[in-house]
């Protein structure tokens, strides 16, 4: 539970910072996200009031593992945002929980699909090959077919010969 207690809030502020069991994120029960967090969400926050509103800046990450979508290497990414801003109007003068809002700006940030990194080739659909770690198996498959399409006369294939 992250909590902002407001009576210990100074003119300049309170810096609250420390980590988290991730069992509020949901991550296992929602079903929805194919990862598997490693570690405790962790954050650091500024609390300031301004009369009666709330405002909460600063971070809040947790490290995910899960499988890039398009060549299914294992990888670990940072989820959370780094730009957190809450606002609260009128809160009484009492302990404010925002363990909620951390949540949802954490799960907004996971990604629908995981990457391993941005020019990611992925999987050859023929041979099934890592294109980032091998060339494709399946090449001397392509030019045969190359070779028997040329001999093979298609009433679609003069569309090719079709200039713009």
């Amino acid at each position: 539970m992250i909590r902002i207690n407001i009576a210990d809030i100074g003119p300049d502020g309170l810096q609250v910072a420390g980590s988290e069991n991730p069992a509020f994120l949901e991550l296992d029960e929602a079903g929805g996200f194919p990862c598997e967090v490693v570690g405790d969400v962790c954050y650091d926050l500024n609390a300031s009031l301004a009369r009666q509103d709330l405002l909460v800046t600063g971070s809040a990450t947790v490290r995910i593992k899960s499988q890039c979508a398009l060549c299914l290497k294992d990888i670990t990414v940072e989820a959370g945002s780094r730009e957190i801003c809450i606002f609260r109007e009128k809160v009484p003068l009492e302990i404010v929980d925002i363990t909620d809002d951390i949540r949802e700006e954490i799960l907004l940030s996971i990604p629908e699909r995981f990457k391993c990194s941005e020019d990611c080739k992925g999987l050859c659909p023929g041979c099934g090959a890592n294109l980032n770690d091998e060339p494709c198996r399946c090449q001397k498959r392509k030019k045969k077919k190359a070779d028997t399409k040329a001999e093979a006369n298609h009433t679609w294939d003069a569309l090719d010969d079709l200039k713009f």
